[in-house]
């Protein structure tokens, strides 16, 4: 059986790329500053964060924010960060005929879910991978080819629309997750300066610019006041068992 999720009015999509370079635009438009390097250490004196060394060289700063999803911990080497993991999806884009308007999530058969856009193309994920700790380097995921077969093979099973549509690129991608599923935002415990913003599994996109304006708040003004995240302390974990997933 089908059931219909919501309508035009009701739902939306946005391109993941499009929406996170259009918001890193603005802020350069406002003044902010993008650099590209590898984090090696956060600099700690006593219980507070005086900066971080990228490709070598030392940057000062009184406060960062840890938000590299299931890397986060490697930058975090020495904090009290609770445990990330990946979870990896792979995902084939494809070139249909005509421009398809309903997103399908079926339930089943890998659990593919398949997002039109514009001109054409489809997204198209599912079987997805258990949770691990991640040893693939950002922009180095293995794709792997028969796992992406089930997805055109599936997607072409439910759909006679897509039986002829062209695959024009296969890909991987992790998303973050935290031991209890929920997302980490706010001060890590014991080092002031020290804040994260990740863990939010497959709904990273859809919370990012929240995520954003409670964090704002926290490095502006010492406190949340747009939404309550109190559950997603980062020290919510202390004196507790957490199972380590390799």
């Amino acid at each position: 059986a089908s059931r219909t999720m919501g309508t035009t009015d009701t739902i939306a999509q946005v391109h993941p790329r499009q929406l996170t370079e259009a918001m890193m635009k603005s802020a350069m438009d406002k003044g902010a500053t993008m650099r590209q390097g590898v984090v090696e250490k956060i600099n700690v004196e006593g219980d507070r964060v005086t900066g971080l060394i990228v490709d070598g060289e030392t940057i000062e700063a009184e406060k960062i924010v840890i938000a590299m999803g299931p890397w986060s911990q490697q930058a975090a080497k020495g904090l009290n960060l609770p445990p990330m993991y990946g979870q990896k999806y792979h995902s084939v884009l494809m070139q249909n005929e005509r421009e398809l308007s309903q997103a399908v999530f079926f339930q089943g058969l890998g659990d593919p879910e398949v997002y039109p856009r514009p001109k054409g193309e489809v997204y198209v994920t599912g079987f997805p991978d258990p949770p691990v700790t991640v040893k693939e380097l950002p922009g180095q995921e293995e794709v792997r080819d028969e796992v992406c077969e089930r997805l055109k093979k599936t997607v072409r099973l439910v759909s006679s629309e897509m039986q002829k549509a062209e695959v024009t690129k296969e890909q991987s991608c992790h998303l973050p997750l935290c031991a209890d599923g929920a997302p980490l935002i706010g001060q890590l415990p014991g080092v002031s300066g020290a804040y994260v913003a990740t863990g939010h599994g497959c709904w990273g996109i859809l919370n990012a610019p929240a995520t954003g304006l409670v964090m704002s708040e926290l490095l502006l003004d010492g406190k949340a006041t747009s939404v309550d995240i109190s559950a997603l302390n980062p020290g919510r974990f202390e004196g507790r068992d957490i199972e380590i997933i390799d």
